[in-house]
């Protein structure tokens, strides 16, 4: 009988503690920073340095499935180019733009490995949104109201590594697809699809401890 029990007490340990193991982390915050990079007609032949940015993001993380996350988003930043001093283009479209813009977004993220029981992933994300710009100036004049708030749909990819059972940090790289031009261009036949690159590090914090009881 006494060694009944004991097994019986042993097994229930073990299954506590693998439960305690496996509980999934649902819920986190993360801050980012990093680099902007425009790619479109004013940033031919420029050096990189003058279509070039910084950004800050926020973002909230619900676990929904397995390794497959909602990611919502505050980002925001400066977004500029600028070829106006560039000799090749003298005798060809160029100009500048400068703004400031802030974008919300929601997107679907996943991880290829599990992060409760290894240390480092690699993940895709992708989404939509919407922006604003503002503060916006133009070598080709002001920009209308209407066109100044878009749809945006951003996908990345990175690589997360997890330093401990609450903090994780990450390394991510985004494009940009935007509904409308950034660097005011118009007119017949221009084929104007600006895009945006992003580069840049965060830390992910999640708000509960891996081995507690929901």
């Amino acid at each position: 009988m006494k060694k009944l029990i004991l097994a019986f007490m042993l097994i229930t340990a073990s299954s506590i503690a693998f439960a305690q193991t496996y509980i999934a982390q649902k819920n986190s915050l993360g801050l980012g920073f990093g680099a902007l990079s425009y790619s479109g007609r004013f940033a031919v032949d420029a050096s990189l340095a003058s279509h070039s940015s910084l950004y800050a993001s926020l973002n909230y993380r619900r676990k929904v499935w397995d390794k497959l996350y909602v990611r919502g988003e505050l980002f925001g930043g400066r977004m500029r180019a600028d070829n106006t001093n560039v000799l090749s283009q003298e005798e060809k479209p160029s100009g500048y733009f400068q703004t400031e813009m802030i974008e919300v977004s929601a997107k679907a993220e996943y991880d290829f490995i599990d992060l409760s029981i290894n240390n480092i992933t690699p993940f895709v994300n992708v989404g939509a949104g919407v922006y604003t710009l503002f503060n916006y100036t133009s070598s080709l004049g002001p920009k209308d109201s209407k066109d100044r708030t878009g749809f945006v749909m951003p996908a990345g990819l990175g690589v997360k590594y997890k330093i401990n059972d609450r903090f994780k940090i990450l390394a991510e790289g985004n494009l940009r697809f935007f509904s409308k031009n950034l660097d005011n261009r118009t007119g017949p036949g221009i084929n104007n699809p600006n895009k945006y690159y992003s580069f840049g590090f965060g830390v992910i914090y999640e708000l509960s401890s891996s081995n507690q009881l929901w």
